[in-house]
């Protein structure tokens, strides 16, 4: 079978295909054109979809608590719909991988979740920006323009929590070490539920809430995760190291032991390597 036209690999994973005929192996892939199969011991292309025939791709749902690594795609097949099952350890990830081109599919999202809101920025300003709930994330963009600043994905989420002394604050724990976001919007509410029920649906996860609230200064404290007992000393050394700046280019002379490299004239090269 020939491979899809003009289509890059993005994502591979080995899953389990069940079919009538039992169940074997294939290597799914997410590309950048569809979807396709390969035969993991020849890599021949057993089945390929473009986005545009393809509709949903979802996890099954089964008995709580029961492990489920099993999901479902259905996509058109000539003038008819048709569905295949597979199942993978990395079912979260190849979703989310999936789900990235979910604007692409046949089948386009029936409604935009978009809410305003503000980002508490490392400098301690709040910066207006725009929150959109998608199938596989919480994606930040910019008020004005619309355009994409960053993805908070459900499967990398690994906590949630109120801010109680931040008027409508949220936090996401993410990134694999902790790291704090901070949020507040005026549909705090309407958000979280929204990314719990889309985490659900489309992803086949939950997303962990703490039963007690931050406060803003355990917010401050920890925003760095593993990281924060770092920060403090990192912020301290930044703020000296512009302050003898300022104090260079006012003409103050700083003691010795405080002096920073001479600054460079202007149109002046350093020597060096070319």
């Amino acid at each position: 079978m020939v491979p899809l036209k003009d289509n890059q690999d993005v994502a591979c994973f080995l899953v389990t295909k069940h079919s009538w005929k039992g169940k074997y192996k294939r290597i799914f892939s997410v590309g950048s054109m569809g979807i396709t199969t390969y035969n993991p011991t020849t890599l021949d292309v057993t089945n390929k979809w473009m986005y545009s025939d393809f509709i949903s791709v979802l996890p099954t749902v089964k008995v709580v608590g029961q492990q489920n690594n099993e999901f479902i795609i259905t996509m058109k097949k000539e003038k008819k719909v048709d569905s295949m099952r597979f199942s993978t350890e990395h079912r979260a990830q190849l979703l989310t991988e999936a789900l990235r081109f979910r604007n692409l599919f046949a089948e386009k999202p029936k409604e935009t979740l978009r809410y305003h809101a503000y980002k508490h920025h490392w400098s301690d300003t709040r910066l207006p920006i725009m929150l959109e709930v998608t199938a596989c994330s919480l994606d930040q963009l910019d008020p004005s323009t619309g355009a994409f600043l960053a993805s908070y994905y459900y499967k990398d989420i690994e906590g949630m929590a109120d801010v109680k002394d931040y008027p409508g604050g949220f936090v996401i724990v993410c990134g694999g070490f902790g790291r704090m976001h901070l949020f507040a919007s005026a549909k705090t509410s309407e958000i979280r539920q929204k990314m719990f029920e889309a985490a659900s649906c489309y992803v086949g996860i939950s997303i962990k809430v703490l039963k007690e609230p931050i406060t803003e200064e355990e917010f401050s404290n920890q925003r760095l995760g593993k990281f924060s007992a770092l920060r403090d000393d990192t912020i301290s050394r930044s703020r000296q190291l512009m302050q003898q700046l300022e104090l260079r280019r006012a003409g103050v002379v700083t003691c010795p032991e405080d002096v920073l490299p001479p600054l460079p004239s202007p149109g002046r090269r350093r020597a060096g390597r070319v």
